[in-house]
């Protein structure tokens, strides 16, 4: 027997044998089938959205292929949402030429809340039940992320504006997008340039504000004193690079392309509202009571003015209303205000405390107090009492000493003449 002959017979064996094994390994990894993506849902997506997306399977093969699992394996910024499935058993695909060799498969993914902007890598692998290990198909698909910032003006720390007052006007700005604001400049201008900001312009940069971070830029203003009371519109403007938006991944790395963008919004401020008060003491008139002045300092009307004195230590009212009406005071005016009241001690100043109420021009009820140092003394109505005693006294022998001098006179005359 001739071993060389036999020696490579068994060679070809072998090496049919391994042949063979590489047919069947051909024939559990590469089936013949295909995985497109169809559609995604929303396009793009945006941060913290659900993304539904859509895959076409397809057996271009020569054989149909069984029990077909397609598994969605999601990564970063992709995650599973409680519930929803990433793995479908399609059943069987038959070859090709044939009605039913190919079906679609839908799965849900949350998109992560922080991202940036930009196209990321999602996941898909087709395989044979129970052969994961021996892939099919493993096939990487680019989702496309906008997290277009978002920016908007959160709160306004002014309501009214009192005429002729310097008040600070302050303006909380928030990023609620899912990129950071970069080079952020606020403007703001009222109806007729009513409202004008104080030594400085109307205009105010931020570098950057974070993600839900947020920025407050200050203002002095002032409106004119003459300015009539009532609601004015605000238009505010907020311009910013976006830098985000059209961030693209390439192979070299990240590309950032800057994009301007514009928000444009409004509010209202009321002009008007408060003015204020001064009170003085005049005088304690004939009849015993407590003069005051009280005047309209402020640049506003007040309706239904009233002026109280409340219970306090050192002054008692007497009898009646320890409150006077007013009525209307016009900026600038002012009227009298009488109360009958009594120290407890005299001949010296004591704390007299009052309060002021009013309608303000925006139809709201306010109150102030005040407070003054007022000389107690005796009631002026006994000294007058008193002098008026001493001058009756006085007159009671004055008109009989004037009838003794006529006399006296006559009989002095008579005398001459004789």
């Amino acid at each position: 027997m001739n071993f060389k002959i036999v020696r490579k017979i068994m060679l070809c064996l072998v090496v049919l044998t391994l042949c063979g094994q590489d047919t069947l390994a051909l024939s559990t990894t590469d089936l013949g089938l295909t995985v497109d993506l169809l559609n995604q849902d929303p396009d793009p997506v945006k941060p913290g959205e659900v993304l539904e997306v859509s895959f076409s399977i397809q057996n271009t093969g020569a054989e149909e292929v069984e029990n077909v699992i397609v598994e969605l394996v999601p990564k970063y910024p992709f995650s599973e949402i409680s519930g929803q499935s990433l793995k479908n058993n399609i059943g069987t695909l038959g070859k090709r030429y044939v009605d039913e060799r190919s079906k679609t498969v839908k799965f849900k993914i949350l998109v992560d809340n922080n991202i940036n902007a930009g196209q990321y890598p999602l996941e898909v692998m087709v395989y044979e039940l129970g052969n994961r290990d021996s892939l099919c198909i493993s096939q990487e698909f680019d989702i496309y992320v906008d997290s277009e910032s978002n920016a908007e003006i959160e709160s306004i720390s002014l309501e009214k504006l009192v005429p002729g007052k310097k008040t600070n006007l302050s303006f909380v700005i928030k990023n609620v997008g899912n990129s950071p604001l970069k080079n952020a400049m606020f403007s703001w201008e009222s109806t007729s340039d009513l409202i004008l900001p104080v030594g400085s312009s109307n205009v105010k940069y931020i570098n950057f504000i974070d993600i839900q971070d947020n920025a407050t830029v200050d203002f002095e203003v002032l409106t004119n004193v003459n300015t009539i009371p009532g609601l004015y519109k605000l238009d505010m403007k907020l311009t910013y690079d976006d830098v985000e938006e059209l961030q693209t991944i390439t192979e070299a790395g990240t590309v950032e392309n800057q994009k301007r963008k514009t928000i444009e919004s409004k509010a209202g401020i009321y002009i008007g509202g408060t003015t204020d008060f001064d009170i003085v003491f005049l005088e304690q008139t004939m009849s015993g009571d407590y003069s005051f002045s009280v005047s309209n300092i402020g640049n506003n009307k007040a309706s239904s003015v009233t002026v109280s004195i409340p219970n306090q230590e050192g002054w008692s009212v007497n009898g009646g209303s320890n409150s006077v009406v007013l009525g209307t005071l016009q900026k600038g005016d002012y009227t009298i205000a009488d109360f009958g009241l009594t120290p407890d001690t005299y001949d010296e100043f004591l704390p007299l405390k009052f309060q002021i109420a009013y309608t303000s021009s925006d139809g709201e009820r306010e109150s102030q107090d005040r407070e003054l140092s007022v000389f107690a003394s005796e009631p002026v109505v006994i000294q007058q009492s008193i002098q008026r005693g001493q001058s009756e006294k006085s007159g009671s022998w004055l008109f009989p000493a004037l009838i003794l001098v006529l006399i006296v006179g006559f009989v002095i005359y008579r005398k001459k003449k004789q």
